[in-house]
């Protein structure tokens, strides 16, 4: 996919708090969303277009994108945050499992938090992770990673060209990069 922008729909809650739903987003264009969160978002961060209301995300690749000047965060009551804060970007990593699988994820560096967006009803034919990560100048962030589940499903052989055919290793992100280490060893030997 070629870098651009990603569009969101922004609606109203009360017809005063804008959110975005997590189970519009889909970076990958693998698998299903159907049971997710809201997620406030700033007004700062909308734009209004025709009397509808969005807000955009630039495309940094094919399961990144990223939203300047922008913070995630939680309120004490668990409710998920987008926040206006200048000088941060936000971004937003999606890892989708393999049909019928799940997604683990551990937190190495940096300050990040993931939702789970559920493939049905009860996540019996898999969930998508979507890893926020606030990156200060000069910050960076590392996300070790494993998917489970079936990529021979249609739609879902994608994820090997992603995410690397063990299905497993560390995202990095730095110096306004994001790269996939599938073998740090070897990816060391070869730097």
């Amino acid at each position: 996919m070629e870098n651009g922008v990603e569009k969101f729909k922004v609606e109203l809650k009360d017809e005063k708090y804008p959110y975005i739903k997590d189970t519009d987003i889909n970076v990958t264009r693998i698998g299903h969303r159907v049971d997710g969160k809201m997620i406030y978002i700033s007004g700062r961060l909308v734009i209004n277009e025709n009397n509808e209301k969005y807000t955009y995300f630039e495309r940094v690749n094919d399961f990144t994108l990223k939203l300047q000047n922008a913070k995630f965060t939680s309120t004490d009551k668990g409710t998920l945050v987008i926040k206006y804060e200048p000088n941060i970007t936000l971004y937003l990593v999606e890892i989708p499992s393999g049909y019928r699988g799940n997604v683990t994820i551990s937190f190495m560096s940096g300050v990040c938090n993931d939702t789970t967006v559920l493939q049905s009803e009860r996540g019996s034919l898999g969930e998508v992770k979507h890893i926020f990560c606030n990156i200060e100048p000069n910050g960076k962030a590392e996300i070790n990673y494993e998917i489970s589940g079936r990529t021979g499903t249609a739609g879902y052989g994608r994820l090997i060209d992603l995410f690397g055919e063990s299905l497993s290793g560390t995202i990095k992100i730095e110096n306004n990069t994001i790269k996939i280490m599938e073998d740090e060893e070897l990816d060391k030997l070869l730097d």
